[in-house]
């Protein structure tokens, strides 16, 4: 087995395995830490105040939003392409079809997923830009939050380049962006339970423990 048969193979499952499995395990952690200290949470619990409070911030109509209109909306819409493009993406869905679990779906257009690839990486660009000129932002950024905004983006940059053989002549990189785009998957799926890519799935339990503390106060969130 050559290294590229790894990476397609073994290294993309052990890939998917640490996501699901850290991933779960995360939202177990902060289960049980959160039931030693916020009990009163669970005593006054209220799916009402949790649900309301996880969708009024899936959807555009919070308080955030309108503090801040145009870089929350541009937040919507990276995490959407962030999701939409690689689970949707028809080049993926044959990965599926073709793998032992012979899963499949319909996919959305070739012209939409580039679009969205290149608004998700023109949005991830002025998320950068802003983290390294703002100095509200750079002053509660750190390396790793640099490095994770770049490691989230490469998997989209390296796809585009590879379905459209943008690099194709140059070199080390047209003979290995399929390698590279694989790589940068996996390190990514791998990084979400250990980084704040996290947030992916901690997201629902901390929005909705809060939605519960603030509903019971009277308040909403």
């Amino acid at each position: 087995m050559d290294f590229y048969q790894f990476v397609e193979g073994p290294l993309l499952w052990i890939a998917f395995l640490v996501f699901i499995i850290g991933s779960l395990l995360r939202a177990a952690m902060f289960l049980v830490v959160s039931t030693k200290k916020d009990k009163i949470i669970y005593q006054h619990f209220s799916w009402k105040y949790a649900f309301t409070s996880i969708i009024n911030w899936l959807l555009p109509f919070n308080k955030s939003v309108a503090k801040n209109p145009v870089f929350s909306i541009l937040g919507y819409i990276f995490h959407i392409c962030l999701v939409v493009v690689p689970i949707w993406l028809a080049g993926h869905i044959s990965l599926w079809e073709e793998s032992r679990f012979e899963w499949s779906w319909t996919p959305i257009p070739d012209e939409l997923a580039d679009w969205m690839t290149l608004i998700f990486l023109a949005i991830a660009l002025l998320f950068l830009l802003r983290r390294i000129f703002s100095a509200d932002i750079r002053l509660i950024s750190g390396c790793a939050d640099y490095l994770l905004l770049i490691i989230t983006a490469l998997p989209f940059l390296s796809g585009y380049f590879l379905t459209h053989g943008t690099l194709d002549s140059v070199g080390f990189l047209g003979d290995n962006m399929t390698l590279i785009h694989m790589l940068s998957g996996e390190l990514m799926l791998i990084l979400i339970p250990f980084t704040k890519l996290s947030h992916f799935i901690l997201f629902f339990f901390s929005r909705g423990a809060s939605g519960v503390e603030f509903g019971r106060r009277g308040y909403s969130i």
